[in-house]
């Protein structure tokens, strides 16, 4: 465990890419033992810099072999070969110092926010989502573990901006597109500029998504692209307006849409999930919807505690 906080250590001293903090995440929730062993280490990395700094002397490259005498300061990689008996010395309260530093942005359900980001950019963020953004000198990356958002990304070619989700990745240096994680895949829309997409696990060439169309990738790495109109893209993405349209969509479909925003939930029966529904509504209209989408279908609305049916009338 502590050879692999070592290297997990070692990487992010020298910076970490989008998959790798996505490797990290995983490895750091695998095990709470891996948070002690890491944040140890990382430990032990700041003492050797303190130390090398107190000697006049930079730190070695992780990558290097050096052989120390004893009167000079300690060599990295010896320092991490018993990062854990120094890093006992230090107290809980100056731990924190050495974790890396990110921006944790989260949605309650119902709630969207629009969000100016460090660098010029902009994120609208969905409701019930949650997201880690995390900015350096070279970099712009955005990890979106659960929901949706749309990025106005500030151009810079120097500092890509890159959104890591589920399966896929995007990155853009100055466009807008809007990326919604789904169970089993990741959505990405283009709204403006070209983005470049790949799956997380490469084992495709990255694509370019164009204004106006769309990609989806599953978990087992496939990408699907295609074209959407002008409407349809604007229809797809009025939630950054608070508004949900149907335009002939599957009642089913449409019920999924609404239970996103409401702690209160919709059910329908299931004979009629395939029947298609029109309509313009507020996403906080959960009433408005049941009752005008009951009508659409031939159903009528019944309410059980906490959850609204719409049920199939005995006479349509």
């Amino acid at each position: 465990m502590d050879t692999e906080a070592s290297a997990w250590a070692a990487r992010l001293d020298r910076g970490l890419n989008v998959e790798e903090e996505a490797a990290l995440d995983t490895w750091l929730i695998a095990d709470r033992r891996h948070q002690g062993a890491f944040l140890r280490q990382r430990a032990a990395l700041s003492l050797l810099d303190r130390a090398r700094a107190l000697h006049g002397k930079p730190a070695d490259p992780v990558i290097e072999e050096v052989s120390v005498a004893p009167d000079h300061a300690p060599s990295r990689r010896r320092l991490l070969s018993y990062g854990t008996g120094l890093a006992a010395a230090l107290t809980v309260g100056a731990t924190w110092q050495f974790w890396p530093r990110a921006r944790r942005i989260k949605t309650d359900v119902g709630e969207i926010r629009h969000i100016p980001l460090e660098d010029g950019s902009v994120a609208m963020v969905n409701s019930g989502s949650a997201l880690r953004i995390a900015f350096t000198e070279h970099r712009r990356d955005v990890t979106l573990a659960s929901g949706e958002a749309w990025f106005q990304v500030a151009k810079n070619h120097s500092r890509p901006f890159t959104v890591a989700a589920g399966p896929a990745v995007a990155q853009a240096v100055g466009t807008a597109f809007d990326v919604r994680r789904h169970a089993d895949s990741t959505e990405i829309i283009v709204t403006e500029g070209t983005v470049k997409v790949w799956p997380l696990a490469a084992t495709q060439e990255a694509v370019l998504i164009e204004a106006g169309h769309r990609v989806v990738v599953d978990r087992y790495s496939n990408l699907r692209r295609g074209l959407l109109d002008g409407s349809a893209s604007d229809q797809r993405l009025a939630w950054r307006e608070g508004r949900i349209v149907l335009d002939r969509m599957k009642l089913g479909a449409a019920v999924e849409e609404f239970n996103r925003y409401h702690v209160e939930q919709l059910e329908i029966d299931p004979s009629l999930s395939d029947r298609e529904v029109v309509g313009w509504f507020s996403t906080d209209d959960i009433n408005g919807f049941a009752t005008t989408a009951a009508s659409l279908v031939g159903g009528h609305v019944e309410r059980d505690g906490s959850t609204i049916w719409i049920k199939k009338s005995s006479v349509e």
